[in-house]
């Protein structure tokens, strides 16, 4: 059985998350401002840019936070848990510029969404790889 450790990089990780998070936030607030728009984007394509990044943003890191944290928990390297946080922190940047320009079909889009389901692919493998001989051994 592997040796616990303290999720040290997922913590680091959600404090520039969060910090991230609370930008998009104020990007939405500025936006809705702007387009007098107290709920909804009310039509406004700068209010709905503002609110998809910040949404979308919200949607993934959670779920990732957490799975990361589960990784170095389980024993996972700590190299390689720094690896797949800065692929992931570098995929949603890319993705909220991406969706921050007026042609939202572009390549920092296209990056961010390939390296967030990249990383998150791989993370959720090597979860289950790391789990499931821990379910089978003796308690």
């Amino acid at each position: 059985m592997p040796a616990l450790s303290a999720p040290l990089v997922s913590a680091v990780t959600a404090g520039v998350l969060i910090i991230i998070q609370m930008a998009l936030i104020l990007t939405v607030v500025v936006a809705r401002r702007r387009g007098k728009q107290s709920l909804g984007d009310g039509g406004d394509a700068n209010v709905l840019r503002a609110t998809r990044r910040h949404g979308n943003f919200a949607e993934n890191a959670a779920i990732f936070v957490v799975a990361l944290a589960l990784f170095e928990m389980l024993g996972g390297e700590r190299l390689t848990a720094e690896i797949y946080a800065g692929i992931f922190i570098f995929g949603r940047l890319a993705h909220a510029i991406g969706l921050s320009l007026k042609n939202t079909r572009n390549l920092p889009r296209v990056l961010g969404i390939l390296a967030t389901v990249g990383v998150g692919v791989v993370l959720g493998v090597r979860l289950v790889m790391l789990g499931l001989p821990l379910l089978q051994a003796p308690s």
